[in-house]
């Protein structure tokens, strides 16, 4: 015992000696001084950081006891590698209570650490400002029309965000959202409006926190609906901010139903610059689809080892995790997650992190159905399967795979993995 006392202080020493995270706090706790949003402040929430070797739990209520004392820093606590709750930068549920992650220990990152306790705080104080990511994997990503929309909306936001007046591009903002929403189901409406309560408006915090001018705007594909939410739900808080500054107090299911009527939109786009946002959406639309196929061919060429994972029927995987930033629909039914997937069903799981995969789907949503089969390729070294009778396992820094009832077999430069 005396000796693992020592291996505690010793681990307590270095980690203080040696981790950015500190300076990130003293950061942290600088910007976050000032009031960014009402009843919101980002240093009474808890909050994870992993600095590339270790991962830091700070101002927890009650830190799970795998997270060690720091020597002369009473508010943190140490993990030694990366911990299973550190997966993105989010909130998630650490020792049962929700806390801000942030998978860098880099102080210029301190106002994307006060973006993610805002989402802590939205949890508790307003769960309803959410989007079913659900829906993003069947969203019309190949309606041009709509896209050139979405495109001319951004532009009235910024021109009403410079404009001496705002209340006219603001108007003409409301007015190009609804005759493109016209356009989009309820779900798909649901979703942006979501996106922007919860993603955009943490972006604004951010913003404010990081004392930004402008909002950061950006010509976004077809795909990238998600994206687009954080600078459209960014760029209408701070057109609100121009427009009424009692709106934080008056959201109910949206942040554009704030804006001035439809009708009072007197600013326009000329004829011309309709018909160039047309055009170029069309061709985004087009290469779409192309980039889409290239996509598939470069997975399934990659140099390496493949893993897959094949289930039995009416047994599919069924998500836990997966990161909505990184993914794109490759067909109807396979999906490419870039970064981080994590399935299960019962006869075990599987989790990858910063390594591509795909699924395909078991049912008729590509994902949320569950998945049929998952593979990555591209693996550098042999897969180390450790099998003992039906269990099989693998296990490296970047795929972890455990199931009962399965069959491995063997191929040149992949394993099969056969759940029963």
């Amino acid at each position: 015992m005396r000796t693992c006392g020592l291996i505690l202080l010793l681990f307590a020493w270095r980690a203080d000696a040696t981790s950015p995270v500190f300076s990130l706090v003293a950061e942290f706790d600088r910007i976050a001084a000032g009031p960014v949003w009402p009843g919101f402040d980002p240093r009474t929430i808890p909050f994870e950081v992993y600095d590339g070797a270790d991962t830091y739990l700070c101002r927890h209520p009650a830190p799970p006891p795998e997270f060690a004392p720091i020597e002369g820093h009473p508010e943190c606590r140490v993990f030694p590698g990366l911990h299973a709750s550190m997966r993105a930068n989010t909130a998630a549920t650490v020792g049962g209570v929700m806390t801000a992650t942030l998978e860098t220990a880099d102080p210029t990152k301190a106002p994307v650490l006060v973006h993610e306790c805002f989402h802590v705080f939205q949890a508790r104080e307003h769960p309803n400002w959410t989007a079913n990511e659900a829906t993003l994997f069947m969203y019309p990503v190949d309606d041009a029309e709509g896209l050139a929309l979405a495109r001319l909306e951004l532009e009235a936001m910024s021109r009403a965000l410079v404009a001496a007046q705002p209340a006219c591009w603001a108007a003409r903002v409301r007015a190009l959202r609804q005759e493109r929403f016209a356009r989009l189901s309820a779900d798909d409406v649901a979703y942006e409006r979501g996106t922007e309560l919860h993603e955009g408006l943490a972006q604004y915090v951010e913003g404010m926190a990081a004392s930004r001018k402008d909002v950061r705007f950006a010509t976004f594909g077809p795909g990238d609906v998600r994206q687009r939410g954080y600078v459209s739900g960014e760029a209408l808080g701070r057109l609100l901010d121009r427009l009424d500054p009692g709106w934080k107090s008056k959201i109910a299911g949206s942040l554009d139903e704030l804006l001035p009527a439809a009708e009072a939109a007197s600013c326009d786009f000329t004829a011309a610059e309709r018909r160039s946002s047309e055009e170029q959406a069309r061709k985004d639309v087009a290469r779409l689809g192309a980039e889409r196929s290239e996509l598939k061919q470069a997975f399934g060429a990659q140099a390496g080892w493949r893993v897959t994972v094949e289930t039995a029927a009416g047994k599919p995987l069924l998500l836990d995790s997966f990161d909505p930033l990184n993914v794109t629909r490759l067909s109807r039914t396979e999906i490419l997650h870039k970064r981080m997937l994590k399935l299960h069903n019962a006869c075990g799981t599987l989790e990858i992190l910063n390594h591509g995969s795909v699924t395909e789907a078991a049912g008729a949503h590509p994902v949320f159905d569950g998945v049929r089969q998952w593979t990555t390729a591209g693996l550098l070294d042999r897969p180390e399967v450790k099998q003992d009778g039906g269990r099989v396992e693998i296990k490296s820094s970047m795929l972890t795979l455990a199931f009962t009832e399965a069959d491995v077999e063997w191929r040149a430069g992949a394993v099969v993995i056969r759940l029963r």
